[in-house]
């Protein structure tokens, strides 16, 4: 789940889909409890760590309205560019954690990869205290920047970092 509250996930095809995310969650429920458990729904969840920061902003698109999926596209590129090329010292593309979404991702049952119009990454810094991840938005002409630090300060560290690009 995103900072934004998006839940696209790869077997959903990356449809934003909240239905698809509770039903699953229903459905390990009813796991657990044939598997003997009266663990609740935050059993779920509790190892996972809270940022101890999370920001989300929306970067509009300035461009005539026809242009603007394609200025978003080449924008999250030159990102992800710079993040390759190793420009921002520590800085690394990171693994979505079923593939690496610059590689395409694998949508079906067959392993395969395929390529991807979700036009998103996500990059973390090499101390692991911080991660971004930058998406066009598929409703409006913007783009949408999630930042979560693991230290305090470090959504303002990013924000100041990545303006000054």
């Amino acid at each position: 789940m995103e900072t934004s509250r998006h839940g696209a996930v790869t077997e959903n095809h990356y449809l934003d889909d909240a239905a698809y995310i509770v039903v699953k969650i229903m459905i390990e429920m009813v796991r657990m409890r044939l598997a003997g458990s009266n663990e609740c729904i935050d059993s779920l969840i509790k190892d996972l760590k809270e940022p101890l920061e999370a920001l989300g902003l929306r970067m509009n698109i300035l461009s005539e309205p026809r242009d603007a999926i394609g200025k978003g596209i080449e924008a999250i590129a030159t990102f992800s560019q710079y993040i390759e090329e190793v420009k921002l010292k520590g800085w690394e593309l990171d693994s979505c954690g079923e593939c690496w979404v610059i590689e395409g991702c694998i949508m079906d049952s067959n392993d395969h990869q395929s390529a991807i119009d979700a036009h998103m990454y996500r990059v973390g810094n090499s101390m692991g205290g911080c991660t971004v991840h930058i998406r066009q938005s598929i409703h409006i002409p913007n783009i949408a920047l999630s930042m979560q630090s693991m230290l305090s300060g470090g959504c303002l560290f990013m924000t100041r970092l990545f303006r000054d690009l």
